[in-house]
Formats: structure tokens, sequence, C-alpha cells
């Protein structure tokens, strides 16, 4: 049976991935290059998994689900981008936001493994870190290499 503190430190880390998906969708709406989306949503779409993943373990020990909200509030994500703001810069600031999040989500997780879990739940919280450290360096790399300039470029 998990204490009372772990399932609130579940609660929590669902709703920071709840925050990394959507800061996901709001980048996927100011990035048009195609091999940079694929990968975005991809990352969207395992921290939608990791709700559902941990929203069952909640229901599994008699708690009820989180339901948080997959809207960005605040942020560099919110709203239009500056007028001035042409596709290098906008992918660039983007991407930027998108890292943040994810650092502090992969730093959630790392924290979250120095308490004792059942084994299962232990591996599937490591599962969830491995990723996140997946999606953080990808898109180190990516801010990196620059990895949009060649694919502007192709598309003008």
């Amino acid at each position: 049976m998990l204490s009372k503190d772990q399932l609130d430190l579940l609660r929590e880390i669902i709703f920071l991935d709840a925050d990394a998906a959507a800061s996901h969708a709001a980048a996927l709406q100011r990035v048009e290059v195609p091999s940079l989306r694929v990968r975005l949503d991809a990352f969207r779409n395992e921290h939608l998994h990791h709700l559902q993943v941990l929203n069952a373990c909640l229901e599994r020990h008699g708690e009820a689900p989180v339901t948080p909200s997959l809207e960005v509030r605040h942020g560099p994500l919110v709203g239009r981008p500056p007028v001035g703001t042409k596709g290098p810069l906008r992918i660039e600031a983007a991407l930027t936001a998108v890292t943040g999040c994810e650092h502090l989500v992969e730093r959630s997780y790392a924290l979250l493994l120095r308490d004792t879990w059942p084994p299962e739940l232990e591996a599937l919280l490591r599962h969830h870190l491995a990723q996140e450290r997946e999606h953080a360096l990808w898109l180190h790399e990516a801010l990196g290499k620059r990895l949009w300039e060649p694919a502007l470029a192709a598309l003008t």
C-alpha cells in the first residue's frame, strides 16, 4: 500500500506531466517543420499516456483520478507570438519553452525515485524517467544543432 505522501507525489507528477503535454500541444501550434512536429507530438502522447497510467495507479489504491487541465495558461507559449516573430525565432522560442518544462518533469521523476516504491511502480516510474531524459536530450540536441534551419530552407 502506498503512503499518503506517495499518493500526493503521484498526483503532483500527474500535474507536471499534464503541463508538459500542454506545452507540447502549444508548441505544435508554432512549429511548422514536419520532422520537429512528429517528435513533439510523440512526446505529447507519451505525457498523456503517463497521465493515464498514473491515474490508474491512484484508482487501484482507492484514490480518485486527477483531472488536470491540458491548457497552457501562462508563459511564452500563451497567446499569439509577437507580430515580428518569424519562423526560425518562433520555433526556437517554442522549443526552448518546452525544454524548460521537460527538464522540470525529468528532475521531478528523478526526485520521486529517491523514495522507496513497490517494485512494479518503481519500474514504471523509472521507465517514465527514461522517456523524460530522451525528450530532454532530443530537445537539447534540436536546439544546439538548430534542426529547423535546414528544414525551413527546404520549405522556401
